[in-house]
């Protein structure tokens, strides 16, 4: 069987870098989100597990079932969660195609979540409709996407947005959408969610916030190699502009004068009355 088309690819190396994300965005995400008064979540496209954990340690009293395409993820969540005792018997991970009509959950949620999914997706209001299903009328459903484009450094690194631009291209070639965010409020209406709430969060540091500047930097330059080997396979990307881009990435974590922006964006809907579970 072929291998699914992922931009990041499902490597050990690319595994534990999705852990190691999800502990860098978490200030940024989970700040934002509030399930104390969920008991059952969804989490579509749990991955590794990176979130499952974050959710688990957050709210003691909630209970995470992901549901999650690639085999490779879950068994890699499994281990990855395993290290943490007291979390066990709060979570579960279920194998497969969010956009299936025909899939079915083994019980009803209280809501659901997707973060950094929907790029990912070739058909979003499908996955969009099929959620519906399983999360009790009136839910809650929450999304937080990318919005690559708004990425924006200084000083210019040409070489650098060159191959961030190709990323996105390559991404839109194998059915994803790495500006996603900049329609989510459309989606959720056309799927016939109810009270769409749409927010854009921006990361902007310079000098005023040196920390977090650094932590982005490295964190940017770890995401874009994690594209390479599929960019350069796909014939979007060459080792020469990889090395003209990773040198102006790791200058810029050695110039004070640098600053970082990019905005991403988050949903909440509400999933309406008149849907069956």
């Amino acid at each position: 069987m072929e291998e699914r088309k992922y931009i990041h690819g499902y490597t050990e190396e690319e595994q534990n870098r999705l852990i190691d994300q999800g502990a860098v965005l978490a200030e940024f995400v989970f700040d934002r989100l509030d399930f104390s008064s969920t008991r059952q979540l969804l989490e579509v496209g749990s991955g590794v597990g990176a979130q499952t954990s974050i959710l688990l340690h957050r709210y003691p009293n909630l209970n995470v079932t992901g549901l999650e395409i690639e085999p490779k993820q879950i068994e890699k969540a499994n281990t990855f969660l395993s290290g943490f005792e007291e979390l066990s018997n709060r979570y579960r991970f279920i194998q497969g195609n969010a956009a299936d009509e025909s899939i079915e959950m083994p019980l009803s949620f209280d809501a659901a979540l997707f973060i950094w999914v929907l790029e990912h997706v070739a058909e979003p209001i499908q996955v969009l409709r099929n959620v519906q299903r399983f999360v009790n009328q009136g839910g809650k459903v929450f999304a937080v996407e990318v919005f690559h484009s708004s990425l924006h450094l200084y000083p210019d690194c040409p070489n650098a947005m060159e191959y961030w631009r190709k990323g996105i291209d390559y991404q839109r070639s194998i059915h994803g959408d790495a500006d996603i965010g900049q329609r989510m409020g459309n989606l959720f209406i056309d799927t016939g969610y109810k009270d769409v709430k749409k927010q854009v969060y921006p990361m902007h540091f310079g000098k005023e916030n040196r920390k977090q500047r650094a932590k982005m930097l490295i964190y940017w330059h770890g995401l874009m190699k994690s594209a390479y080997e599929n960019m350069l396979d796909a014939g979007f990307t060459s080792p020469e502009l990889w090395t003209m881009a990773e040198q102006e990435m790791l200058d810029l974590q050695k110039n004070d004068d640098a600053v970082f922006y990019y905005s991403f964006v988050t949903i909440e809907a509400s999933v309406p009355e008149n849907t069956s579970n």
